[in-house]
């Protein structure tokens, strides 16, 4: 960063965008998730990305099958079809990390991660290159089929990365351990499970709690932030929606009091979008039913923008869009006089 004007302005190249959608609810108890995606995208997704100077090179649906069967108790419900998901959900991002391109995946339930996540480790992994997650959730999702309270799959996510868990979750990709703990950034966790928190110090991951941002605003986490990027050679966002507080987002499966607020979400985004190098984010747990006036899903385009270096606010995409529309004004031009 030249100075502290440089988080304001446009981002200065042109990346190639796969965006990947994953209509996948079976990880989680609640119903409708699997919207999400269309919902996203049907709200300009495309638009927001090519308005920052992107190119989309593709947009692909994974198959995710509905629920078939009534499941209320187990410790890994759904667990074959989420590893099927999980699958061709690692076969869709590796290829496309392999050409280069930046991924922006749509959920769904958080256990679509465990796919996203493993594509992208995997395609790194095969050029010698190492991976950081920064992983922003109110909850940690590190149980497994052993820990589990719920046996939903959307809170093993994070311990399947890190090899931990059931053989058809870990074994995603071909190779157990697709995250090491050190390389793992939780970001706004305030509800926990009881063997959560054993499993967070005994594996030494690097947390950062609601109480620490109650405390000391975004600097933990922009310390920790700064920590992560310097130690790897390019990092993997999984931003689930429910870390933010129910007024700012409503729109989701377990609405969250005291989550991280618009401004201290859109700030992590924008530091993250300008600081780091990303190889690709998740957007996930939005569930459309409950979106009051799509409050949910024009923050998740807010934050997309964010992520990708850039801004799409109310002030870039409508007011001064007005302008533009009806004035020519070339601004490189305008540099160019001055």
């Amino acid at each position: 960063m030249a100075d502290n004007l440089s988080f304001y302005e446009r981002p200065s190249d042109s990346r190639s965008i796969a965006i990947v959608g994953v209509p996948i609810e079976i990880g989680s108890d609640e119903r409708g998730l699997a919207k999400a995606p269309r919902a996203i995208l049907d709200a300009g997704l495309e638009k927001v990305v090519t308005s920052l100077g992107n190119d989309v090179v593709s947009t692909e649906m994974i198959p995710c099958p509905k629920p078939t069967r009534a499941v209320t108790s187990g410790k890994a419900k759904y667990l074959e079809e989420i590893a099927e998901i999980s699958r061709a959900t690692c076969a869709t991002v590796e290829r496309s990390v392999k050409h280069g391109e930046m991924v922006v995946a749509l959920g769904g339930d958080h256990a679509m991660a465990i796919g996203t996540i493993s594509g992208a480790a995997c395609a790194l992994q095969a050029e010698g290159r190492s991976l950081g997650v920064i992983y922003i959730d109110a909850h940690p999702d590190c149980n497994t089929h052993e820990t589990s309270i719920t046996g939903n799959i959307h809170g093993h996510v994070t311990a399947a990365l890190m090899g931990h868990g059931h053989s058809l979750l870990t074994g995603i990709g071909g190779t157990q351990r697709k995250v090491a703990p050190e390389n793992f950034l939780y970001i706004g966790l305030k509800d926990f499970d009881p063997l959560e928190i054993d499993y967070l110090r005994r594996e030494k991951a690097k947390v950062v709690t609601m109480l620490d941002i109650t405390e000391r605003g975004l600097s933990r986490a922009i310390l920790a932030i700064d920590a992560l990027r310097h130690k790897v050679d390019t990092i993997w966002v999984s931003m689930d929606m429910d870390s933010i507080d129910e007024a700012d987002a409503p729109g989701v499966g377990l609405e969250m009091p005291g989550g991280l607020t618009r401004r201290e979400v859109l700030g992590l985004a924008q530091y993250i979008g300008k600081t780091c190098k990303l190889t690709g984010f998740d957007l996930v747990e939005i569930l459309p039913a409950k979106d009051k006036e799509r409050k949910t899903v024009q923050l998740a385009l807010e934050l997309a923008a964010r992520f990708l270096g850039g801004e799409y606010g109310w002030y870039q995409s409508q007011y001064m869009q007005n302008y533009r529309d009806t004035n020519v004004f070339d601004v490189e031009s305008a540099r160019v006089e001055k």
